[in-house]
């Protein structure tokens, strides 16, 4: 069966069946409980294919992390408003690439050594980015010594995101909320980061889009 299930794909074709089974692993059980072997049975490939086409386990999560380079980021490709780009790419994450979140999450916290990424993620670039154009022009009478730095803000906000969606079933009935449907929950996560980016960074709260 794996020999005509390799037999039936080009290799584009099988790459991507090996990383889409590959990405539910991870995303289920985290970096370090996943084999190469437990990837290849459910790609349905042998276990020398994986290894030909993708190479080591860590080479195989780093493919994945470049597949989906950006995809959160496509939300909001342009904006200039850290607040709306924030809540923009929280929405989609949440919405249309929750296992992708919970990947990071779930590798993370079971012992992928950030050196072993890509190295870089487009979405949290582009806040680090935006946060620190709102702080520069920020009038230097509003600024003062006790401001945090603008990347660790970011930091703060990656983490609660990136937590959410990995605890979020999990989290919610430990705090006795057990009929909150997805769509609170997302509106009130979002309240909650663009409350620590407002609270932490400076002249925010001028820019607020919810404001009006």
């Amino acid at each position: 069966m794996t020999g005509e299930n390799e037999q039936g794909r080009g290799r584009e074709a099988t790459t991507a069946v090996i990383l889409d089974a590959a990405e539910a692993l991870f995303s289920a059980r985290g970096f370090t409980d996943v084999t190469v072997r437990a990837i290849a049975r459910r790609a349905g490939v042998s276990h020398a294919l994986v290894h030909r086409y993708l190479g080591s386990k860590a080479e195989i999560f780093r493919a994945i992390l470049s597949r989906n380079q950006g995809v959160m980021l496509a939300a909001a490709p342009d904006n200039p408003d850290l607040l709306e780009t924030t809540s923009l790419i929280m929405r989609e994450g949440l919405t249309s690439h929750r296992r992708y979140v919970r990947l990071l999450a779930d590798s993370a916290l079971h012992g992928l050594p950030y050196e072993q990424t890509t190295g870089r993620f487009a979405g949290v670039d582009r806040l680090v980015e935006l946060a620190e154009q709102a702080v520069a022009s920020t009038p230097s009478g509003e600024r003062t010594d006790e401001d945090l730095d603008p990347r660790f803000v970011i930091a703060c906000v990656t983490a609660l995101f990136l937590g959410w969606g990995a605890a979020e079933s999990w989290v919610l009935p430990a705090a006795g909320i057990h009929d909150m449907d997805e769509a609170e929950a997302i509106d009130g996560l979002e309240r909650v980061m663009l409350g620590i980016l407002k609270r932490n960074l400076p002249g925010l709260e001028r820019s607020d889009p919810a404001s009006g």
